[in-house]
């Protein structure tokens, strides 16, 4: 009896420490938005302490940091990730350089407002889901995590640290817990804050946020793994009752189901960071990190004293180094594309890949193509995922939402001058072996009015690009007074009307440059008096020129308004050719009757370019220049040649006013753009600009008119405005100047984009 007592004792005693050395740690991060950063403070004095982590769940921005710990990234390096401007431009939904794709984005307008809608569906689901643009997010998160997953087969479990996240199934109101599938989808559906970002769907459920039912997911790692210890990390609180003036909270409320923080069991300890950083301010992220590691510390010994087992760093780091080691560089040789009604989509895999030829994209090219296709506009949404490939290289599929085939556009300028002009567009765009947009546009008001009708069809190639043919007809009608609204205008001098067809051809330089040929038939027709001294009565003069034009524009642009920008750079140079009749009558202002008939032909070179600087968060400084080469001949009369000379109108609010002084064959103009940015929605500018003409259509004292080649004195214009950007359009109160006009200063209160359609030629 005493040998077998002793031999249990022994048997005991041995079985201990392996009892010991099996002990399981877990933590569980909570959800909070930007003050869940503070979890990565929390791994880091972890980490430092050599404390074990050997499960790791996560909810909303506790999912984002969990899933990076999970897949081998280091406190440090999450922490590096998180204070990149790449973490910034993906929280924010910035539409960043990589984004943009000139080709394809919409010719500037003066829309305000765009709704997009179906046939049997014009209001109730064409309402936004979503604050924020999602594409460069979701392109984040696949380069983050999608790699790791793939390699994994997708299988939690198997990751550097076993992994759980939670999101929110809506519809039958409960959570779903990812232990296995897509792991940057799975992320990214925890990650989904209702009208912030646009939900996903997988396994056919519309998941949300998992901070909606489950923002604590303790009782998820003690499931699952059966953990010894757990060490939880919550920013995050149940919401305050709802109140009778206070409609937020009467809406978290609804949403939000209260979350259970405590632990379940009694082998474990909370950490809560104290912040008073707002959910949705993660320019505040170092802050939050210092915060969570400062509110670890005093825990250590706490922790260290419940566990038997440490993690060395050198033996973590060396385990951190194999894992990732057998992480493959991203080599895509595939692509599959899905859509939820099963709609011809082959536009999309044609502009990745080309079937005849066995292609790998690397990540450049797999990213340079994948915002490409992102950017054309029949593509609402696009999710990506990687799985592995038999050699050694990625699949990709894309999960693609078409856009809605109509779209309907409002705005206009809406200004205390008369110059007051509506705007209204409507689209039709469908997607399938190739991309087609079919566009009609209307402008009506007392100054101007346009109707444009344009078809894009972008081609399903690895090189893109865009054929447009298009129908245009401008009309001006220019008084003889720049009055404010509640002045009478004078009677119109000069009336422009413009018809001209065509079609172009552009292609992509760069994602924000292309190069566009365009060739057009065109027909002007301009009215205009020589003398002041006319009534409605007077019948004026008549100008018309048939004829065709060709030209070659290269354009970058990257500014971050379409009007009044105050970030970015603008390039645009073009060359193009014209040739046509001119035939000129006489009206009844003028002592000598004429017909002249003539043929004209000249070139057109011009080259402008806007940048902006920023020297401050209040203060920006733009540059701009231009400059204009003309060869054109004249035409019958002073009159007729300056109006078909090109004009140097920099402020938006000169084009509604005809000013001889600014018009020349042959000139330089260059400028500032002073601006005081009193938040992202309120600027102060000062914009002074110089026009220096080298060759100008004068009156000589004969009465004759021709060239002056002598280097004529420059003249001014400035305007000085303080603008409110309204997320439909820029209000403004605005002074300009005019030095050689009749009334030097003209003030003006408007709201809307003073935009208009191409001219034909001029």
């Amino acid at each position: 009896m005493k040998q077998k007592i002793a031999l249990f004792l022994i048997l005991i005693g041995s079985l201990l420490p392996l009892t010991t050395s099996a002990q399981r740690v877990g933590v569980v991060l909570s959800g909070g938005g930007a003050t869940g950063i503070a979890h990565v403070g929390v791994l880091m004095a972890l980490e430092e302490a050599e404390i074990p982590i050997d499960y790791i769940t996560g909810t909303s921005a506790g999912a984002l940091v969990g899933s990076m710990y999970a897949c081998g990234y280091s406190p440090q390096e999450i922490k590096a990730y998180i204070l990149s401007d790449e973490f910034q431009k993906m929280t924010r939904g910035i539409n960043t350089e990589e984004e943009k794709f000139l080709l394809r984005e919409k010719e500037p307008d003066a829309s305000m407002l765009n709704v997009a809608f179906s046939k049997d569906s014009i209001f109730k689901k064409s309402l936004p889901t979503n604050f924020m643009t999602p594409s460069y997010l979701d392109y984040e998160m696949l380069k983050l995590l999608g790699r790791t997953s793939a390699a994994v087969d997708h299988n939690f479990d198997s990751l550097f640290v076993p992994f759980r996240c939670v999101a929110s199934d809506i519809r039958e109101k409960e959570s779903v817990v990812f232990g296995s599938g897509d792991l940057n989808a799975a992320v990214r559906a925890s990650m989904t804050y209702p009208f912030y970002v646009n939900p996903i769907r997988i396994d056919g459920k519309l998941l949300f946020d998992g901070g909606l039912y489950n923002n604590f997911p303790a009782d998820v790692i003690y499931e699952d793994f059966m953990v010894d210890y757990i060490i939880g990390s919550n920013v995050s609180y149940n919401a305050a009752p709802p109140t009778e003036d206070d409609v937020i909270s009467q809406v978290t409320n609804m949403l939000m189901r209260p979350t259970d923080f405590s632990l379940p069991c009694n082998a474990g300890i909370i950490i809560s960071p104290e912040t008073d950083i707002s959910t949705f301010n993660f320019s505040s992220a170092e802050q939050a990190i210092q915060e969570g590691y400062e509110s670890t510390l005093p825990m250590i010994d706490s922790i260290k004293a419940a566990l038997s087992k440490t993690m060395p760093k050198d033996e973590l780091q060396k385990k951190r180094h194999e894992f990732r080691s057998k992480i493959k560089p991203l080599s895509i040789n595939e692509i599959t594309t899905s859509h939820a009604d099963k709609d011809d989509i082959s536009f999309i895999r044609g502009s990745f890949m080309r079937d005849t030829l066995r292609e790998y994209l690397g990540e450049t090219d797999f990213t340079k193509r994948y915002f490409r296709v992102y950017a054309t506009p029949q593509v609402k949404y696009m999710y990506p995922t990687l799985s592995k490939s038999s050699d050694s290289t990625y699949k990709l599929n894309l999960d693609v939402r078409k856009e809605k085939p109509f779209e309907l556009s409002v705005g206009g300028h809406f200004s205390s001058r008369p110059v007051n002009t509506a705007y209204i567009g409507l689209s039709f765009s469908d997607l399938g072996k190739g991309a087609f947009q079919l566009h009609t546009e209307s402008y009506f008001g007392k100054f101007y009015g346009s109707t444009k009708v344009s078809a894009d069809y972008d081609m399903p190639t690895i090189l893109p690009f865009r054929v447009s043919p298009f129908f245009v007809l401008n009309r001006w009608d220019y008084f003889r007074s720049s009055s404010t609204f509640f002045e009478d205008a004078k009677p119109s001098f000069l009336v422009q009307n413009e018809l001209y067809y065509g079609a172009k051809i552009a292609m992509p330089l760069t994602n924000t440059g292309k190069m566009e040929l365009n060739f057009r038939k065109f027909e002007n027709e301009d009215q205009y008096y020589q003398t002041l001294n006319f009534s409605s009565a007077d019948t004026a003069d008549l100008t018309t020129f048939t004829g065709e034009s060709a030209f070659l524009s290269l354009k970058h642009n990257t500014l971050n308004r379409k009007q009044w920008a105050s970030e970015g750079s603008f390039i645009d140079f073009s060359f193009r050719y014209v040739q046509g009749k001119e035939q000129s009558l006489s009206g009844n202002t003028i002592n000598e009757d004429y017909d002249v008939r003539k043929f004209h032909r000249w070139i057109n070179l011009s080259l402008e370019a806007r940048k902006y600087f920023k020297f401050s968060n209040v203060f920006r400084l733009g540059v701009y220049g231009k400059s204009v080469f003309n060869s054109q001949s004249l035409f019958s009369n002073y009159t007729a040649s300056i109006l078909a000379t090109t004009e140097f109108s920099p402020l938006p609010d000169s084009r509604t006013l005809f000013m001889q002084e600014y018009r020349a064959p042959q000139y330089i103009g260059a400028g500032l753009n002073i601006i005081f940015s009193i938040n992202d929605l309120v600027d102060i500018r000062i914009d002074p600009y110089f026009f220096q003409p080298f060759k100008q259509i004068v009156t000589f004292d004969d009465g004759s008119f021709g060239y002056n080649e002598n280097f004529e004195q420059g003249t001014l214009m400035a305007g000085g405005s303080v603008i409110f950007h309204s997320p439909v359009g820029p209000l403004r109160i605005s002074t300009n100047y005019f030095p050689r006009q009749e009334q030097p200063f003209i003030t003006q209160v408007s709201f809307g984009y003073v935009l208009f359609n191409r001219r034909a030629i001029r």
